[in-house]
């Protein structure tokens, strides 16, 4: 008759886990198994749960005993190398959103000049361009085109001098070359203990059509000022070759496809001009080219290398005007907002409002010292955070003074700092190690 486990008398002397025999067929359970194990395995006098044991087959519990401690090692090994390595690539980074504010512009009048003291000024890019296009032709005509080209204009007296239109500009040689439109040439100026030259650039064209005045460099004298004091104050040098003087029988292309095919090329030229200028334009400023001056001038034609056909050449001249980002913003916002001292600011996306010309659509800016413009659409300012002052206090700063430093910087809406590695609450004492990055207003 089988004993039951409540039939079982345990003797006086107490046996030890190791007295009870395992049955051959048990020895190889998984310790996953080990619950599910019949009574019959072990003995107890008692039901309490803290008298209940598993037992691990083949001495397993000292093996398990050795893997655990072989673990915990290795994990320590890591931690005690993982620690000195986040700690090498700590740093902090201070993510912040400038003060913003939405403004609007209405057509509002605005004035630059080229030079001054003081309000806001302009600068000129210059770039140059020539393309040509293949058309067919219908026969042969007589044509006559005159020559042009750019030249300096120098002013070595202290008064600005005024030009009228077709004044004329004189080679060694006798050729005359005449300006379209009447300029204004500023006077002489002292700038930092030197006397600078006035100058001004414009395009002259020769006094009478044909090859003959196509020349190269030069030097020019004023005709009309022989006499007088200014004859020596006043003078042009080449800044271009004269090209484009023209006397003779071209082949004769249909007006129509005359007229396209010119009209391709202008526009062609000027938006590889201002691409090309925009890409030089240094990154503080911007390039407006509604402002902006495109002379286009048609150079003489010539034959495609087929044979066939007659190609229409043309060049075009490209008197950008560009701003410096933060005066225009600052000029734009004057009656807009009020800036406490030390404080400055963008508008964000300039290019997106429209800038017209308002004193004559057609001025060059070559020419003239102001400009006049109006200005309209939406958009938004953006104050500047002096990056270098905050950098410096955050130096060595816990992260729970945060707060009360970016009270010092009211230009600065929201921030957050994240530091590495995780342990550390203080920021960096390297400000190398200090990143500041700038978020976009939303």
């Amino acid at each position: 008759m089988p004993k039951h486990i409540e039939d079982i008398v345990v003797p006086e002397r107490k046996r030890s886990i190791r007295d009870i025999p395992i049955p051959e067929g048990r020895r190889r359970i998984e310790r996953r198994e080990m619950p599910q194990t019949s009574k019959e395995n072990y003995s107890f006098n008692d039901s309490s749960p803290d008298n209940s044991f598993n037992f691990p087959p083949n001495g397993g519990s000292s093996a398990n005993s050795r893997g655990r401690r072989k673990w915990i090692a290795i994990s320590i090994a890591a931690l005690i190398l993982i620690f000195p390595i986040l700690s090498v690539f700590g740093g902090a980074t201070l993510a912040y959103v400038p003060k913003s504010q939405a403004v609007s512009f209405d057509g509002g009048l605005y004035e630059a000049r080229k030079e001054g003291e003081s309000g806001l000024l302009f600068s000129i890019v210059k770039l140059s361009m020539e393309k040509g296009q293949e058309v067919s032709t219908s026969g042969e005509q007589e044509v006559e085109r005159k020559a042009s080209g750019t030249i300096v204009v120098y002013n070595a007296s202290i008064v600005e001098q005024r030009l009228r239109a077709t004044t004329r500009f004189e080679t060694p040689d006798g050729k005359i070359y005449q300006v379209p439109d009447a300029i204004v040439i500023p006077g002489k100026k002292l700038v930092n203990g030197e006397e600078k030259l006035g100058a001004l650039e414009v395009v002259v064209y020769a006094e009478r059509p044909g090859q003959g005045f196509n020349i190269g460099f030069a030097d020019f004298t004023l005709p009309g000022l022989k006499g007088t004091s200014l004859f020596a104050s006043v003078y042009a040098r080449s800044k271009t070759e004269m090209s484009g003087g023209f006397s003779g029988t071209e082949k004769i292309i249909k007006s129509e496809d005359g007229a396209r095919v010119r009209e391709q090329l202008e526009t062609a030229l000027k938006e590889g001009l201002i691409s090309e200028a925009k890409a030089q334009v240094p990154e503080d400023f911007i390039l407006l080219p509604s402002l902006s001056s495109v002379t286009f001038k048609e150079l003489p034609q010539s034959v495609p290398t087929n044979g066939e056909g007659v190609m229409i050449n043309m060049s075009a001249d490209l008197a950008g005007v560009m701003f410096k980002r933060s005066d225009l913003s600052r000029e734009l916002v004057v009656d807009k907002v009020t800036l406490a001292a030390g404080e400055s600011l963008n508008i964000d996306k300039l290019d997106s409002l429209e800038f017209a010309l308002t004193n004559n659509a057609s001025i060059n800016p070559l020419s003239s010292n102001k400009i006049s413009f109006s200005v309209r659409g939406e958009t938004t300012i953006e104050w500047n955070v002096d990056e270098v002052a905050l950098k410096a206090d955050l130096l060595g700063r816990s992260k729970q003074d945060l707060p009360s430093i970016l009270n010092n910087y009211p230009t600065v809406a929201k921030a957050t700092a994240t530091i590495r590695p995780f342990w550390k609450s203080s920021f960096p004492e390297n400000g190398a190690d200090i990143f500041l990055k700038k978020l976009p207003v939303k």
